[in-house]
């Protein structure tokens, strides 16, 4: 029977969805890191977010944002202007020679009193099916948070408040569809090529009302989420854990 097994890199746990003619449209554009895709990213781009293959927790984590035909370059302790081929020398000045990192499109999140937010959606895999279990939204420290991660001072809170008070006027009703289709049918494509019982899916919306496939989490942090999801919502949570723990 299927043991589940703790997987690091995000292309790892990309890649199968890439390679979905469907779902692949629901990934911003993202490779393996060098600097001439990169070249070609900001080319394509306004923003583009560089990250250690196998970070957790906001760890590693750069942007670049075109400002006035220069690149802002950010990171957790500082933002500056750069030229573009400066902003690289940079960058890669900083990389940790040990790790592998990907390129990855920028997406403008929705938000939540001018502080970005995305979509936390914990799937288990309990007798042989996928379900959802529960659901929050998590807010950025600030307006223009360089990620939205509780690790990094971000809040997380009921998804269905977020989604009624976010700042773009437009109902969630429709959208809260297609998030609990889109996170059943990652599941099943990671699950069918990946050895995965329980996966955290990092979901966004950008302000057109587009989900965006971020990424996916194989031993998510649910810590705080009981107070977030409804009682029925966490015993259902609770039986599948327990179902899994015994395989």
């Amino acid at each position: 029977m299927l043991k589940h097994q703790f997987i690091k890199s995000k292309m790892r746990k990309t890649r199968p969805l890439l390679d979905d003619p469907m779902l692949s449209k629901y990934v911003p554009e993202i490779h393996w890191f060098s600097a001439e895709r990169l070249k070609k990213m900001l080319h394509k781009h306004t923003t583009v977010y560089v990250k250690p293959d196998e970070g957790s927790l906001g760890m590693g984590v750069r942007r670049l944002e075109l400002d006035d035909s220069k690149w802002k370059l950010t990171d957790r302790k500082s933002s500056k202007k750069l030229s573009p081929t400066k902003a690289i020398k940079t960058l890669i000045k900083k990389f940790n020679p040990n790790e592998s990192y990907v390129v990855q499109q920028g997406i403008k999140f929705l938000t939540y009193k001018g502080r970005p937010f995305h979509i936390r959606v914990v799937m288990q895999k309990p007798m042989n099916r996928w379900q959802v279990s529960m659901m929050s939204a998590i807010i950025g420290n600030k307006k223009n948070a360089l990620t939205t991660n509780v690790a990094r001072g971000g809040d997380e809170l009921p998804l269905e408040f977020i989604m009624h008070h976010k700042d773009q006027n437009w109902s969630p009703m429709n959208t809260y569809r297609e998030l609990i289709d889109l996170s059943h049918q990652i599941a099943a494509r990671l699950g069918s090529t990946l050895p995965l019982l329980v996966v955290g899916l990092d979901l966004a919306i950008d302000q057109r009302g587009r989900i965006w496939f971020i990424e996916a989490n194989t031993r998510p942090d649910m810590s705080g989420m009981k107070e977030l999801n409804d009682k029925i919502s966490f015993k259902k949570y609770l039986r599948a854990k327990k179902w899994i723990s015994r395989i």
